[in-house]
């Protein structure tokens, strides 16, 4: 009979070793940190932490939840937040997903192993080492330290209780020998190793499968219950395997593709009913590879999945519980019953919170994911969680066995419950809420509002054999329940009224019933309300009317019934939904017109609807204080009350059609619809900006200006002057910038700027010109002090005043003859008149005939005058350097006598010192 019951109680509890509060306090991420309360579950922060992970770290306490050390893999800190002697060093790492899990040896309080396995970059493989917390007086002390396993082996690690009655346990990894990525050798061995009370068995069980997983990185995790297997691969994917906890043989593999673009899975964890799978995948790994900055926050995603482990296609199960701007996460089960989930920014930064899976039984969103649940202070959660020996977390016993597979039930004010507990005979039952104990000693109790257990909380039995001798070693059975209790929600009868638009059917119309909602009941994320043509329809929460967006009644003030419901309760109440008809009308209603926009006048404008309120309804003449009026596009928006706008930009130039419903505030009853017509006015069509030219020199006299009004009348507008006139055309004697404002009878008006600009006759530089003389191409250049030269245009006159070079642009003129001229400037833009000015161009000729046929009778230079170098003086030689004449620059030249002889036909030299200094040395051929 003993047997039997050892039976029974290990059949109800599986192999659970070892209670949850060794799971009580972690650490893990930027000194970040988290206490379990022992009796009700609840969580805090803890700011004490010493460790600063990226990735990997491990924390164990004693049965009554107190903490005895922490480590990231390579330091290992005491209870007390000192590092433990011989405690540095270990070789696992903090860029390890799963650095280090530890591992009670059995039997015995006082021994830990802390089993570490390396990070890509290190590929130190699985090493174990000792602590002994009760030396260093109780502070721990590592004993022994890194004692190899394998030598290589990827960033995963896991443990689950092998059996019961000795307690031993399996430590579990994947082995490799080809580093992060390779495409020759796959990670296809699992290694499993027992410790016991006799320690580290170093003969592993091996498991070599037909799989193909070629990267390190990833949790590795088994089901509280230890028959699954979990292992997430970042590049290779997620897998899934049969684990059996007597053999420590691993087979049956299964790879889960995800059906999302963020598809490379880092953490998993299982449900404590060992179910459900959850899994949370990024995609951010590739980018780091190929050496992109993979620490912008806003290039990572990463989603949360749920697999139902029950569905006969397990892939398709998967839903998407949370989607987000997320870099990697792990996932971590807890005392509580509840899974946590890391929450890292970037690569190397994370954020100061957890997320929470508070129902992870329930399938779907029932299992109530809460982002930023926890709160960790100052600190921050990076990638990892610390992992724990999965048998910690086992179900147990059910004791709501309501077929949900889930350890909360919500239930409603006047329900009553039964908890029941298995009806195992010669047993004690010891039944807590939130850690408190409660009376009740039988295998069942009866929680209900207005019962003897009344309160929400965390309910929890034990079941202690009152025979001790049968008590095996993995403890008492027991099993909890989180009951809430929860209030009906409001639920008013109320009305509802439409516009009637068909008069050929009084009283039928279409409505929206979903206007109603707020006046039927508080609005509330977490109800949803129907309606229903019968009372019995709505009590069973049947036949609910399928689209309520659009429902056309059946008969004039018809009678719906409303159910409302509380999502997570299934609480309800009902209440009635009476549709009323509006017979009456409001005219069409044209709105004075909009001026078009200045930047884009093209009769296409945002048009703000919010100012035809007012006008509306004082043109409806009716006596109802509390209307209000509302815009759509179409006449079903309109009746429906969707899409309702406040501003519109028209699709048809220069018009619109909208429509307006007008409907009393207290209790949205519909009065009527109409159109509203739209019209938008064109601008004045003008000359905007236009620039004008004052001749300063011509004061006082007055120019002209205007508003230059095209394509229309000028007696159309009216104009409003800078200067203060209004007229359409004005007088001006003085440069300035004038504007005018031009405005239509609408009042939409447009504005002409005129800038007149100065504007005079040229002058002259100092000095004026330069010359180039006594040479092949002679040339005169114009200097003058303007600073604008496209005003002015030049032109030379010849000692005759004729036309020698008509005006031209350029203010050079090449390739001239000797001799006087005049330079006349003319300013052009606005004909302010000319400025000339003399100039003199010094030449000679090259040969003389002196016959007396009246042409180069003489020879004499050109250009000077009595304006012009009247002083020079001028020497003739013949070749052989004798002087034979001194002309005057002013005479009438040399006629080829000397003495009144002729001299003969040949060249001659001359030296000509002109007044300004210059000496010009040539020659020139005196010809019969």
């Amino acid at each position: 009979m003993k047997k039997t019951k050892i039976f029974i109680i290990c059949y109800i509890i599986g192999c659970h070793a070892f209670a949850q509060n060794e799971a009580s306090n972690w650490y893990f991420g930027e000194n970040a940190g988290i206490k379990f309360n022992v009796f009700t579950g609840g969580v805090s922060p803890l700011s004490d932490g010493q460790i600063k992970t990226r990735e990997g770290c491990a924390s164990i306490s004693n049965s009554s939840g107190e903490l005895l050390f922490y480590t990231d893999g390579t330091t290992v800190y005491n209870a007390s937040h000192n590092v433990m002697p011989n405690g540095n060093d270990l070789l696992g790492d903090e860029s390890s997903t799963q650095s280090a899990i530890v591992v009670p040896k059995p039997n015995d309080p006082n021994i830990y192993y802390i089993f570490t396995v390396g990070s890509n970059q290190t590929n130190e493989g699985l090493n174990y080492s000792i602590v002994d917390v009760s030396a260093n007086s109780g502070n721990g002390e590592v004993k022994n330290k890194n004692t190899n396993l394998i030598l290589n082996c990827a960033e995963k690690i896991s443990a689950v209780v092998k059996d019961c009655e000795t307690k031993s346990i399996w430590v579990i990894t994947l082995s490799t020998e080809s580093g992060f990525v390779s495409t020759t050798t796959p990670l296809n061995t699992f290694y499993a190793y027992s410790v016991s009370n006799a320690g580290v068995n170093t003969i592993p069980v091996k498991s070599t499968l037909p799989i193909s997983i070629f990267d390190r990185r990833g949790y590795l995790k088994l089901s509280p219950s230890g028959s699954k297997l979990a292992c997430a691969n970042v590049v290779s994917g997620l897998h899934l395997f049969d684990f059996d906890s007597d053999t420590g043989i691993v087979r049956n593999p299964k790879q889960l593709s995800i059906n999302n673009v963020n598809d490379k899975p880092y953490g998993v964890e299982f449900s404590p009913n060992s179910e459900l799978l959850y899994v949370t995948s990024t995609n951010d790994f590739f980018d780091r590879i190929v050496g992109a900055n993979n620490d912008i926050p806003e290039n990572h995603n990463s989603i949360l999945l749920q697999f139902n482990l029950n569905a006969t296609d397990i892939e398709s199960s998967q839903i998407i519980l949370d989607n987000r701007n997320l870099y990697r996460s792990a996932l971590q089960l807890g005392p509580n019953g509840k899974i946590y989930r890391s929450l890292s920014v970037t690569y190397n930064l994370g954020f100061n919170g957890l997320g929470a899976i508070n129902n992870p039984n329930a399938l779907g969103v029932a299992a109530s994911y809460q982002h930023d649940a926890i709160s960790l202070g100052a600190n921050n959660s990076t990638q990892g969680l610390p992992p724990f020996i999965t048998s910690f977390f086992n179900d147990q016993i059910d004791i709501i066995k309501n077929g949900n597979e889930t350890a909360y039930l919500p239930l409603c004010e006047d329900d009553t419950y039964t908890l029941t507990a298995e009806d195992i005979p010669g047993s004690k039952y010891i039944w807590t809420r939130d850690g408190i104990l409660l009376p009740e000693s039988d295998f069942d109790l009866v929680v209900s509002k207005n019962g003897e257990y009344s309160e929400s909380g965390t309910y929890k039995v034990v079941i202690e054999p009152l025979d001790t001798v049968i008590t095996n070693s993995c403890g008492f059975p027991q099993g909890q329940a989180t009951i809430e209790f929860f209030d009906y929600p409001e639920a008013t009868d109320t009305s509802l009224f439409q516009c009637d638009l068909d008069l050929s059917t009084v009283g039928i119309t279409t409505f929206d019933l979903t206007e109603a909602y707020e006046m039927i009941t508080s609005p509330s994320d977490d109800t949803t309300v129907t309606f229903h043509y019968t009372i019995s329809d709505a009590t069973n929460g049947i036949n609910a009317i399928s689209n309520p967006k659009v429902y056309e009644n059946t008969q004039p003030n018809e009678l719906l019934h409303t159910r409302v419901t509380h999502d997570l309760s299934g609480c309800f109440e009902i209440a009635t939904l009476n549709l009323g008809v509006s017979n009456t009308q409001v005219p069409l209603f044209t709105a004075n017109p909009i001026c078009d926009e200045i930047d884009s006048p093209d009769g296409i404008d945002l048009i703000q609807l919010t100012p035809y309120v007012t006008q509306i309804a004082d043109n409806l003449s009716i006596l109802i204080t509390d209307i209000r009026v509302k815009f759509y596009v179409s006449l079903d928006d309109a009746l429906l009350e969707e899409n309702e706008i406040f501003e519109y930009q028209n699709t048809t130039p220069y018009s619109q059609t909208l429509f307006y419903r007008v409907e009393t505030i207290s209790n949205n009853e519909c009065y009527g619809i109409n159109e509203i017509e739209l019209t938008i006015d064109k601008l004045p069509d003008i000359i905007e900006n236009e620039t004008f030219y004052y001749c300063t020199n011509t004061f006082p006299q007055t120019i002209t200006i205007d508003a230059a009004v095209l394509n229309d009348s000028p007696n159309n507008y009216t104009y409003n002057w800078s200067n203060g006139e209004s007229g359409y055309e004005i007088q001006i004697n003085e440069p300035n910038t004038y504007t005018v404002i031009v405005t239509n009878a609408n009042g939409c008006s447009k504005t002409r700027t005129v800038v007149v600009e100065p504007s005079n006759t040229a002058t002259f530089s100092k000095p004026p010109y330069a010359i180039k003389d006594f040479s092949t191409n002679n040339s005169i250049t114009v200097f003058i002090n303007e600073d604008s030269k496209d005003s002015f245009q030049f032109a030379l006159l010849d000692e005759n005043d004729v036309i020698y070079r008509d005006f031209q642009d350029s203010n050079v003129f090449e390739n001239l003859s000797p001799g006087i001229y005049t330079i006349n400037v003319k300013e052009i833009k606005n004909d302010c008149g000319i400025v000339s000015l003399p100039v003199s161009v010094i030449g000679f000729p090259k040969f003389f005939t002196p016959n007396n046929d009246g042409v180069h009778d003489t020879w004499q230079i050109i250009g000077v005058s009595a304006m012009f170098q009247p002083n020079t003086k001028i020497k003739i030689f013949n070749r052989f350097g004798k002087l034979i004449k001194e002309l005057d620059p002013l005479g009438e030249g040399w006629n080829g006598l000397t003495n009144g002889n002729k001299l003969p036909t040949d060249d001659y030299w001359f030296s000509i010192r002109l007044q300004d200094g210059r000496v010009i040395n040539n020659h020139f051929t005196l010809k019969y």
